[in-house]
């Protein structure tokens, strides 16, 4: 069951007067997958189309909106690089270095498996008309996304494990250091 129009408009209102139009756009671009005009994304953050243009560039220099252009008018979509370092910043607030690690050798043993099963070293690479396997084919398709994912997971994973035990950063001080130690003797 639709919600009906009057519900929908009050929703809308209060999503309007408890957001200024930078929040409002903000949290279009996020749902905004496709390049899209600004004077488009303006309509859904309801704001003026130069107020969107102004925040959108603002979000594409931060990294959260990426920008193009096409003929007379700019086009912006979501970064997702940008919602991925969101993620990895949550999982590492939410998990402990022993936590990510366990869930990390979890994935790996899901992946190893499913390499077993496709005799792949990938999902790019896995074929559902050469497994070795007896599941019908919707599951082995299904197999193969979920692949996809395990690898996603383990990447994010892995970098919120460096986050953590590099103090918030994902090249470990000592590195940065020594690498810059280096340099400066190079150029002496």
């Amino acid at each position: 069951m639709e919600p009906s129009d009057d519900v929908v408009t009050q929703i809308r209102d209060s999503w309007e007067t408890e957001n200024d139009a930078f929040g409002r756009v903000y949290e279009a671009i996020l749902g905004i997958s496709e390049f899209t005009r600004h004077s488009d994304i303006a309509e859904v953050a309801r704001c003026a189309p130069n107020t969107a243009k102004k925040h959108l560039k603002r979000l594409n220099q931060m990294g959260i909106a990426e920008c193009r252009s096409s003929h007379w008018s700019l086009m912006f979509r979501r970064d997702d690089a940008y919602l991925e370092w969101r993620e990895v910043n949550q999982i590492a607030d939410d998990h402990s270095v022993q936590e990510i690690a366990e869930r990390v050798r979890e994935l790996e043993e899901k992946e190893t498996e499913l390499k077993e099963e496709f005799g792949a070293e990938g999902p790019d690479t896995a074929s559902i008309y050469s497994s070795n396997s007896d599941r019908p084919t919707h599951e082995l398709m299904q197999a193969i996304g979920t692949w996809n994912g395990i690898q996603r997971d383990i990447r994010l994973y892995e970098a919120a494990r460096q986050l953590q035990q590099n103090d918030g950063r994902l090249i470990s001080p000592f590195v940065e250091t020594h690498t810059n130690d280096q340099t400066s003797s190079e150029s002496k």
